[in-house]
């Protein structure tokens, strides 16, 4: 493998290293339960104030 070679592969590794922890991961998935509004988010809510009395 040539140095060109071996010079993109690191640079291609970096930046997909990038991209992968820059995505703030929580704001990914509550923006995803705001949209979709999927039914198993509504049932942990449900069973986390199952027991609370108010």
């Amino acid at each position: 493998m040539s140095l060109a070679h071996r010079f993109i592969l690191a640079l291609l590794f970096v930046v997909v290293d990038t991209a992968a922890f820059a995505v703030p991961l929580a704001s990914v998935l509550l923006a995803y339960i705001l949209l979709a509004r999927p039914a198993w988010f509504r049932d942990w809510v449900e069973q986390l104030y199952r027991g609370v009395s108010r």
